[in-house]
This record gives structure tokens, sequence and C-alpha cells, in this order.
């Protein structure tokens, strides 16, 4: 395992989505620090295949039942650690599901095998 190096992924105040972020290289997995929320927030991300590209909603398949289903947190105050799958981006944005009253600065490290 390949740890990059941490960077912050920052939320302006009265935003919901960081500026794009780039890992360095591709990666398989995204370790994620969470800072403090407002109110009840769910954190997902975004990727790109190329910088300044068309960002999305990062989904992955679960190999349980084979859905499709959002990288997504539950709705949470934040100040947690989070383990992601990335699927091998190094492009990536954080997404909150309401403008935050502050800015949130998410600090994020990418890892490969």
């Amino acid at each position: 395992m390949l740890q990059g190096t941490w960077q912050s992924a920052v939320i302006a105040s009265g935003a919901a989505i960081s500026a794009e972020v780039d890992l360095g290289r591709v990666c398989d997995s995204l370790l994620v620090i969470v800072p403090t929320l407002d109110d009840a927030t769910k954190v997902s991300f975004q990727v790109s295949e190329a910088s300044g590209g068309t960002f999305q909603d990062l989904h992955i398949t679960d190999p349980a039942d084979g859905g499709n289903n959002q990288v997504i947190s539950a709705a949470d105050t934040g100040g947690y650690t989070w383990a992601i799958p990335l699927g091998g981006f190094q492009f990536i944005k954080v997404k909150v599901d309401n403008n935050q009253d502050a800015k949130r600065t998410f600090r994020v490290c990418g890892i490969r095998s």
C-alpha cells in the first residue's frame, strides 16, 4: 500500500462542494478527515478522469447485491475519519448536501496498491 500526500479540500462558507483536488496519481481508496459540519449533513464525492473535466457523483458496485450505490455518509455533524473505495480516480471533489455556514476544511489522502 502506498499512501499519497494529505491535502485540503475546502468547502467555502455558503457552498456545498469543494474545489477540485488532485491526489497526485490514480488511487484505489481515499482517507478523509471530516470536520465538524452544520446540522446533520451527508458527505459524498465527485470524480473526474481529467483535471478541469466533468465531475460526476461517485458510485461503487456493491458485491453483495450488485447494486450501484453512491458513496455517501449517513447524515452526521462530522468530526470523524472515513476510508472509502475510490475506484481508480485522481481528481476529486468533496460534496455535502447542504450549504455550510462557515468554511469547512476536509483533509484527504489517496491510497493505492
